[in-house]
């Protein structure tokens, strides 16, 4: 069926002659032309996605391989480390086996120092009995230098007897009382008597002494007591 036109006034009439299957045949060629260019449209955009992931790819392929090479390098060193780091834990190991050992060496002459400070000058200290006590406990040993010292005080680091020789009798349980007024010193008592051969009297005193007598040369820190 054929499609009026309308006469337009004052122009040239035409009139299009052409068959409606014609122009159907036209409309199809166009309508495919243009499915056409997006069909190629989509397929450019389509291989432009792919080539960009294989770009992508290739680039974390590169990537992945660098650092499964810096992986090699750096586990081969640490390899090449190794006995280094025996050769530490060792050192580590043999430190803390040495404190636990040592923890209790004494820096007698400063123990002796003590004793004889609260003595009348022509007493004589000439023998001891003493028994070094327990290790520090490690946590107080690493504790601020306070709170360490007031833990040394509370510890019993050496306990038992000395012997003091006096020409003359004495009673001792004053001495006793000067000792335990001393630092370090955390009990003293006056104990037995006995008579030396006509050399003097000698005069045997319990004492027990505290752990800040402890030299601590061997401590975790390193650092002996002040």
């Amino acid at each position: 069926m054929a499609r009026a036109v309308a006469p337009q006034v004052g122009a040239t009439p035409r009139v299009n002659l052409l068959p409606r299957s014609e122009l159907e045949r036209r409309e199809r060629e166009r309508l495919t032309g243009t499915w056409a260019r997006v069909v190629v449209g989509a397929l450019v955009l389509t291989a432009l996605l792919i080539g960009a992931a294989y770009a992508w790819n290739q680039f974390a392929q590169q990537q992945l391989a660098a650092e499964q090479a810096r992986t090699t390098t750096l586990t081969g060193q640490i390899a090449g480390l190794s006995d280094v780091s025996r050769s530490l834990q060792t050192e580590r190991d043999l430190i803390a086996y040495r404190a636990e050992a040592m923890g209790s060496d004494l820096a007698w002459s400063g123990i002796f120092a003590k004793a004889r400070g609260a003595l009348p000058a022509d007493v004589t200290l000439v023998g001891f009995d003493l028994t070094v006590g327990a290790v520090p406990d490690a946590a107080s040993q690493q504790a601020d230098a306070e709170k360490a010292k007031a833990a040394a005080k509370e510890a019993v680091g050496l306990t038992g007897t000395i012997t003091v020789s006096s020409p003359t009798p004495r009673d001792m349980a004053p001495y006793a009382r000067a000792l335990r007024q001393v630092e370090g010193i955390s009990g003293a008592d006056a104990n037995a008597i006995a008579t030396d051969s006509g050399s003097g009297y000698l005069y045997t005193i319990d004492i027990t002494f505290d752990q800040t007598v402890y030299s601590n040369s061997f401590a975790p820190a390193g650092k002996a007591a002040k």
